[in-house]
């Protein structure tokens, strides 16, 4: 749901040019849809869909104040984040919230290179987000003149969303710039097809699992027990660790086999599931909802 295509001028000039490789080291990693997101640009990479055998999206990543994925976007928008946010949904696409544990000290560092960053407070006001990045796989490994961009890990940010009755569905992404940030963070989407209609639907339902390495093969339940199995997607370890986690983080339930359970108490106002790996792989599945107690209109 989020790369960049890059030179390698080290200015971050974005560029269609190489984006054919670069989709097609996608292609080769078993990815079905590829969103290539501009920075307060646009470009159509709708013509290699036939030629990678893959099915792009045209997006945005808003970096007036970095922050806002735009997914599905039919043109470029600056202005001010909620604006943005309304345009974009008003095209057709889905907005989604972008890292939101980036380190603001690079903006510093590098102005006019790396842009402003959408702030937390701000983040936390915007109406019309369908999600934020849970995961952004790229930061741990990127730095600019030895500053690191920050935490690819945003459970927490998710978490106090959640927690105050906000509906946010998580999501896992690449951001990826460089061939070498390639499928390191996913997420897999299930929709009975591959058009935009059918994917924005699926995302609007929640119908997603957000991963670094983890797929879920099983996903239950009966109006009283939570039933979990997720394992890696090309060797079967059978021993995965569950964590069953509610309001304000905190962790319900946890324990470690081929299947997770958490038998519900009926308070809780939302669950949800990390199954992680030994490896360090790790799935993020969407909550479920006490749907009462959330505004599912926003």
């Amino acid at each position: 749901m989020h790369n960049t295509s890059v030179d390698e001028d080290g200015n971050y000039h974005e560029t269609l040019d190489g984006m054919a490789e670069f989709f097609q080291e996608y292609k080769d990693s078993d990815y079905q849809i590829v969103a290539h997101a501009t920075h307060n640009n646009w470009f159509d990479t709708s013509h290699l869909d036939a030629e990678i055998g893959i099915r792009s999206f045209n997006n945005e990543e808003y970096v007036d104040y970095d922050g806002l994925l735009l997914v599905g976007s039919k043109s470029a928008h600056r202005g001010e984040p909620q604006e943005v946010l309304d345009a974009a949904v008003a095209e057709g696409a889905f907005v989604v919230i972008c890292h939101p544990n980036q380190n603001p000290e690079l903006t510093k560092a590098v102005p006019g290179v790396i842009p402003p960053l959408l702030s937390k407070e701000v983040a936390r006001e915007l109406v019309g987000a369908v999600g934020v990045e849970v995961y952004a796989g790229c930061h741990a490994r990127r730095h600019w003149d030895g500053i690191g961009f920050g935490l690819g890990l945003a459970t927490d940010f998710w978490d106090e969303e959640l927690s105050r009755g906000r509906l946010l569905w998580g999501f896992g992404v690449d951001d990826s710039h460089q061939g070498y940030e390639v499928n390191v963070g996913w997420t897999e989407i299930l929709a009975a097809s591959d058009d935009f209609e059918t994917v924005k639907a699926a995302v609007k339902a929640g119908s997603l699992v957000a991963s670094r390495g983890m797929r879920l093969l099983g996903w239950e339940f009966d109006g009283g027990t939570l039933r979990v199995e997720a394992d890696l997607p090309y060797f079967r370890a059978n021993r995965t660790e569950y964590r069953f986690i509610g309001e304000g983080g905190r962790v319900l339930h946890s324990e470690e086999g081929a299947v997770g359970q958490y038998q519900l108490s009926g308070d809780e106002l939302y669950v949800r599931v990390e199954a992680r790996n030994a490896d360090g792989s790790i799935l993020w599945t969407q909550p479920l909802l006490d749907r009462a107690r959330f505004d599912m209109n926003d």
